[in-house]
């Protein structure tokens, strides 16, 4: 089954208002991604699952990351960022997105039980996201 892409919009806009307050969120920038990445999210392009929006609403990533800024977990956009040019980057953080631990930005990330598909998802939607390098980071990782 196939969700519109407005359907996916409210999914994640309520997760992160609902779970994580406006503090993790900006409608600017998450529209703005959404609207730059909606030719990728289709189903004729394979880099970017569709339903990976939706995972990722479905499993409350929102509440600790956002997009652009970090909260209790980094950005998403800083971990595209980390991982840039990494060859074999997809399967470990796949993994950890299916199992948790204790992460290489100094805390732990709960396990929430992601099937492995939906991990895998989710792990190059964040891989296609534009790169950001965190605040006070230029190159180096």
């Amino acid at each position: 089954m196939k969700l519109p892409l407005k359907v996916i919009a409210v999914v994640l806009l309520v997760a992160a208002i609902g779970a994580g307050g406006m503090r993790h969120f900006r409608m600017h920038e998450w529209m703005g991604m959404h609207g730059g990445m909606r030719g990728m999210m289709t189903e004729g392009h394979s880099a970017v699952p569709a339903a990976a929006p939706a995972a990722v609403g479905r499993f409350r990533c929102m509440p600790c990351h956002a997009l652009h800024e970090g909260g209790v977990g980094p950005a998403f956009t800083w971990v595209a960022w980390r991982h840039r040019g990494e060859p074999g980057a997809l399967e470990p953080l796949a993994s950890f997105i299916e199992q948790g631990g204790n992460g290489s930005w100094g805390g732990t990330m709960p396990n929430q039980h992601v099937p492995t598909a939906d991990a895998h998802d989710i792990a190059r939607w964040i891989m296609a996201l534009p790169p950001e390098p965190p605040p006070g980071r230029d190159t180096d990782r």
